[in-house]
């Protein structure tokens, strides 16, 4: 065991000790922005202790983001549900021994399932494919209209994906058209195409279209059993346009450059309207808001070479500046 894994588990150990729960087993299972233990109690019940990144959400943002998962679940979206500690808080603050180190802790009820980017390439069908896009865009158009009666409090803080938050000076991940991972040349073109994308996005509408969202609904945060999906991680949720929602299920390098799909943006958008026909310019965004995500993608990427994400940036680099062309954006 490394040096690392060996404090994110005593970390996890420890954090376990915050809730009444006596803890049968501990073991590490998923580390991608946070690192995740299944945590099984004395009674075989299962949950998902999840240490967060530090220096990414403060406690209050955290306990904002519980907030609104909160909210979804009271109104019947099914969503982790996260239990409180004997403090009746959402999160613990852990210290990592010999250092002065505190890291929040939170913990869910485990779901059951395994991860629908795992499934489909499982059966990489056109079945699979549109059935799972179809029933995905239908639990977006319904998070939607949920989160458009949202009402947070004074005291809620969170984050913004919107034009500064995605295109200005300082966004909330990292200044993609500064990235080391790319020719000065490709950095002059980074920086056009966010200058206009900017402009597109200040003009945008923030109706009924922008309002709380995920933020990264990839396929490994939706988890499929059975015939159902659920959304998972929802670390990265703020306030932004539902065309990023979409977007973000349907960006991924793999899929972008198959057949396939064509079948999984129809499916998304049957779906989807199905369950929200007042979608307005939710659809015809989407385009915008995959570029987007392959942009700030960069960034991201960069700020995480621990985990091995910057090796994937040459070919998104020349996928979105090639996109943003034939979008007349640079």
């Amino acid at each position: 065991m490394s040096t690392n894994q060996a404090t994110h588990f005593q970390v996890a150990h420890d954090a376990t000790k915050f809730w009444d729960i006596e803890c049968k087993n501990l073991s590490f299972y998923f580390q991608s922005q946070n690192i995740v233990y299944k945590f099984e109690d004395n009674n075989q019940n299962f949950y998902a202790l999840r240490i967060h990144r530090p220096d990414y959400h403060d406690l209050d943002s955290l306990k904002s983001e519980h907030l609104w998962t909160s909210f979804l679940k009271d109104s019947g979206l099914e969503v982790p549900e996260a239990l409180y500690t004997i403090e009746n808080e959402a999160y613990a603050e852990v210290k990592v021994n010999g250092s002065k180190q505190i890291l929040n802790v939170g913990l869910v009820k485990w779901i059951p399932g395994v991860r629908l980017k795992d499934k489909i390439k499982e059966d990489y069908t056109e079945e699979l494919m549109s059935r799972s896009y179809r029933q995905l865009g239908a639990i977006i158009a319904r998070m939607h209209k949920v989160s458009v009666n949202f009402k947070a409090p004074v005291s809620f803080s969170r984050h913004s994906w919107d034009e500064e938050g995605l295109m200005g000076n300082q966004p909330f991940w990292k200044r993609f058209w500064e990235i080391e991972n790319a020719s000065s040349s490709q950095r002059n073109d980074l920086l056009k195409v966010k200058n206009n994308i900017y402009q597109i996005l200040k003009d945008l509408t923030k109706g009924r279209e922008f309002s709380m969202i995920h933020a990264d609904l990839h396929l490994d945060n939706i988890l499929s059993f059975k015939d159902s999906l659920t959304v998972i991680d929802f670390d990265d949720a703020g306030f932004g346009w539902h065309s990023c929602d979409l977007a973000n299920a349907l960006w991924d390098p793999e899929l972008l450059s198959t057949p396939l799909y064509k079948i999984a943006y129809e499916s998304i958008v049957e779906g989807y309207t199905e369950i929200r026909e007042d979608s307005g310019s939710v659809i015809e965004n989407i385009e915008l808001f995959i570029l987007i995500r392959s942009l700030i993608i960069l960034g991201w990427a960069e700020d995480r070479k621990e985990l091995g994400y910057d090796t994937m940036i040459p070919s998104i680099l020349d996928s979105a500046l090639e996109t943003a062309k034939e979008m007349n954006l640079l």
